[in-house]
C-alpha cells in the first residue's frame, strides 16, 4: 500500500492523525488544485469541554467528495453549541456523503440531510455551504444559515449569487441550489462563519475577506492560510479550489526496447509529477513503479534482439495516479506470474515489487500485446493548524437586553453569542406575546454569532419579527449572508 494515503506520515500535518471530522486527504486532480486548513479553537475557559488533544471541541468541519461524472462536491459547515456531541460532525458528514452519492439531484440530497438533522437533536440548527464543481467548471451551490462561497479572481473576491436558506433540521425550507461557473484562473473559497461573526468584520458580503493584490490567488494553500489569520482564536475551516489556466495534461511517452531508456523515463515522470504538485512520497514511488513495469516489458515481451516499442502513460484521476505500460509482445501467462513471484527470470518478480508500491495492479494480456495498469492513491493532506494559545483578548462587552419604549421593541447591547441566546429568546417571545409586531434592535450589538443566527431563523417562522441593523452595524453582514436579510427593517420597508 502506498504511504501517500497516510496523512499521519505527512510532514505538513502537525498532529499524529486526521481528526474524524475532516477528510483523510484531498484528491489530486488534473483540472483543480485543492487546499484545506482547519485550526482548532483556543480553549475559552472552564466551561468549555476540551477534546482529547486539549483543544476546544470541533463544531466547524469540511469535506470533499468525488462524485460520478468527474464532479467534485465541496462542503463547509458547523454545528450549534460550544461542545458538539462526540461523533455528531462525523454523523453529519456521513449523511451528506451518502446523500450526494445516492440522490439524483443536489436538491434531493439536501432534503435528505435536512430530514436527518430534524430527527437528531445534535444536528438541529446545523449550517453548511455545499458546492458541486463539474468537469467544465460549472457550479451548483446551496447554503443554509451559512455564508456564501467566494470566487477569487482578478476583480477581487465575489460571493456566489443566490438565496440563503435557514439552518438544517428546524423546519426551515431546505436549501435550493443555484448555478454559476468557475472560470480558468479563478479560485473558489468556502469558509467558516467564524471569519465573519467576529468584531470589526462588518461590511458588504465578501469585503471582510478581501485579500491584498500581491497575494498569489493561484495558490490555494496560501489563500487558506491568509484567511485563517482573520480568526486569531482559531475554530475555523477554510477550503480553496483553484482552476488553473492550463490543466495538468496526461503524460504520454513511447520508448524503444532498450534498457538504457529506463533512466530517461524515470526522469521524465519525476519532472511531470513535480509539475503536477504530487507529494514527495509519490514522486519517489511512482518512478520505481513505471521503471519496473517498463523493464518487464523490455525483458519479457520481446525476444532478445527484437524490435518494438513500449508505450507509457500517467494521469491524475479522481481515484489517484494511474500509470499504464503497454507493449506489442507476449508475456508469460498470468498463472506463471502469480505462481512465481520469487523467480528472478520472469515477470513475476518485477510485478511483485510493483504490487508492494501501489494500491492496485491489473495485467491485461492479449494476442496483440499486454497492458499493465497501476494505481497509486495520491492526495494532499488537510493541514491542521496549531491550537492558538490562550492570550490577551479583547474583553467582550457584557450582553444586555431590555424592552424599548414602544411595545414589542427589544434592544440589545454587547455580544450576541451562545450564552446570550436564552435571555434573548425569552425577551423576544415576551415581546411577541404582547400582540404587537416584534422588533429586535441590534444597532448596539458588538458581535452576532451563529447561535444568534439559529435563534432568528427559528423565531422567524413563529413570530412577526423585524430586525434593526443599519449599515455599519456588526450584525448586518452576518444577517445578509445567512438568509436573514428579509428581516431587516430597511429591506422590508423597501420591498
Amino acid at each position: 500500500m502506498n504511504a501517500e494515503a497516510d496523512p499521519a506520515r505527512d510532514p505538513a500535518r502537525p498532529g499524529d492523525a486526521t481528526p474524524a471530522h475532516l477528510p483523510a486527504t484531498l484528491p489530486l486532480l488534473p483540472d483543480l488544485r485543492l487546499a484545506a486548513l482547519w485550526v482548532p479553537a483556543a480553549p475559552l475557559g472552564p466551561a468549555t469541554v476540551p477534546s482529547s488533544d486539549g483543544a476546544a471541541p470541533a463544531g466547524d468541519w469540511l469535506d470533499v467528495v468525488p462524485l460520478a461524472g468527474g464532479r467534485l462536491a465541496l462542503a463547509v459547515g458547523d454545528l450549534v453549541g460550544p461542545a458538539p456531541r462526540p461523533g455528531a460532525v462525523t454523523g453529519l458528514r456521513t449523511v451528506l456523503r451518502q446523500a450526494l452519492h445516492t440522490a439524483p439531484t443536489l436538491t434531493e440530497a439536501l432534503e435528505q440531510v435536512d430530514r436527518a438533522a430534524s430527527v437528531d437533536e445534535a444536528l438541529h440548527g446545523a449550517a453548511l455551504t455545499v458546492v458541486v464543481v463539474g468537469p467544465d467548471g460549472e457550479l451548483e451551490h446551496a447554503r443554509g444559515a451559512h455564508p456564501p462561497a467566494l470566487v477569487s479572481g482578478p476583480g477581487g473576491m465575489t460571493p456566489l449569487p443566490g438565496q440563503a436558506y435557514g439552518p438544517l433540521g428546524v423546519g426551515a425550507a431546505p436549501p435550493v441550489p443555484g448555478t454559476a461557473r468557475l472560470a480558468r484562473g479563478e479560485t473558489l473559497v468556502l469558509y467558516s462563519d467564524e471569519l465573519l461573526e467576529g468584531r470589526g468584520r462588518g461590511g458588504a458580503p465578501g469585503r471582510g475577506l478581501a485579500v491584498a493584490p500581491d497575494v498569489a490567488r493561484d495558490d490555494p494553500a496560501a489563500l487558506c492560510a491568509l484567511l485563517a489569520t482573520r480568526a486569531p482564536r482559531g475554530g475555523v475551516a477554510v477550503l480553496a479550489v483553484h482552476r488553473p489556466v492550463v490543466p495538468v495534461e496526461p503524460l504520454r511517452l513511447v520508448l524503444p526496447v532498450d534498457p538504457h531508456a529506463l533512466s530517461p523515463l524515470r526522469e521524465s515522470l519525476t519532472r511531470w509529477l513535480e509539475a503536477a504538485g504530487v507529494a514527495p512520497r509519490t514522486v519517489v514511488a511512482a518512478p520505481m513503479v513505471v521503471s519496473e513495469l517498463a523493464a518487464n516489458a523490455i525483458e519479457h515481451a520481446y525476444p532478445e534482439g527484437g524490435s518494438g516499442e513500449i508505450r507509457v502513460g500517467a494521469e491524475l484521476t479522481g481515484q489517484g495516479l494511474r500509470i499504464t505500460v503497454s507493449d506489442d509482445g507476449a508475456w508469460r501467462s498470468a498463472e506463471t506470474d502469480e505462481g512465481g513471484p520469487d523467480r528472478d527470470d520472469g515477470p513475476g518478480f518485477g510485478l511483485a515489487v510493483v504490487r508492494d508500491l501501489c494500491d492496485d495492479l491489473a495485467v491485461d494480456p492479449g494476442p496483440g500485446g499486454t497492458t499493465v495498469t497501476a494505481l497509486l492513491a495520491v492526495g494532499r493532506p488537510v493541514v491542521v493548524g496549531e491550537t492558538p494559545r490562550p492570550g490577551p483578548v479583547a474583553v467582550p462587552e457584557a450582553f444586555a437586553v431590555r424592552s424599548g419604549d414602544a411595545p414589542g421593541v427589544v434592544l440589545v447591547r454587547g455580544d450576541v453569542d451562545l450564552p446570550a441566546v436564552a435571555s434573548l429568546r425569552a425577551a423576544l417571545l415576551a415581546a411577541a406575546a404582547s400582540g404587537a409586531p416584534c422588533e429586535l434592535d441590534l444597532s448596539a450589538a458588538t458581535l452576532f454569532a451563529s447561535a444568534g443566527v439559529r435563534l432568528l431563523h427559528q423565531l422567524d417562522a413563529e413570530t412577526d419579527l423585524r430586525v434593526v441593523a443599519p449599515p455599519g452595524a456588526a450584525a448586518r453582514p452576518v444577517l445578509e449572508l445567512t438568509g436573514l436579510a428579509h428581516l431587516l427593517t430597511d429591506r422590508a420597508d423597501s420591498a
